[in-house]
């Protein structure tokens, strides 16, 4: 179960409410900008809270996001590159 702290910053992002991946042209467009309203939020709460710990972008269609993400310990900062791709699947049932 998620504790408490979690719970309240999940509520503090807005719901993504668009199911669609990035063959569905029109819908992924509405989906993908949910997607970088959602992230916006996430990384303006966490600035508030003093607690920026990662950069993140994506090319034009969404479908690749790149960026970096880091954390400090004694004093030490260690950054760590990340990427990702979002693909599309689709499940057909017998």
């Amino acid at each position: 179960m998620a504790d408490e702290a979690t719970r309240k910053a999940v509520s503090e992002i807005p719901l993504l409410k668009t199911n669609s991946g990035p063959r569905d042209k029109e819908l992924w467009v509405q989906r993908l900008r949910e997607e970088y309203l959602a992230l916006i939020k996430y990384v303006e709460n966490n600035k508030a809270a003093d607690n920026d710990w990662f950069r993140l972008e994506s090319n034009k269609e969404g479908t690749r996001w790149f960026g970096k993400c880091w954390y400090i310990h004694e004093l030490l900062k260690y950054e760590f590159d990340m990427e990702f791709d979002v693909r599309y699947f689709e499940f057909h049932y017998i």
